[in-house]
């Protein structure tokens, strides 16, 4: 599933693919916010100063915060995916993952 509000500020499979690549051209902001998430999701108790340091070059501590809960929100599905119970909601497609105003996920017309 691809976020649509990711979408909206920007996301595209380029983008994805530049991600997905250890030889990516991201910005030097991207990459410390996603050696930030690979942190959180390895080891989170062993984020080092340096790390923190790097962050805050680039960051606010607001940022950084929301950095952390969008990587904590987002871990959730891991262990569906894991367990390999995880379905496509469109079979052989990524699906816009899309939320009404209250939040709710919005299940796509199939």
């Amino acid at each position: 599933m691809r976020s649509a509000v990711a979408k909206q500020h920007g996301l595209d499979e380029r983008l994805v693919a530049q991600v997905s690549s250890p030889t990516g051209a991201l910005t030097s902001g991207q990459s410390v916010a996603l050696e930030l998430a690979d942190a959180l999701m390895d080891d989170p108790a062993g984020i080092s100063p340096e790390l923190r340091e790097r962050l805050e070059e680039y960051f606010s501590t607001e940022q950084i915060v929301e950095l952390c809960l969008d990587v904590m929100k987002w871990s959730y599905q891991k262990v569906a995916v894991a367990l390999g119970v995880d379905r496509e909601v469109v079979p052989g497609q990524l699906t816009d993952l899309t939320f009404d105003v209250d939040g709710n996920w919005v299940r796509p017309a199939t």
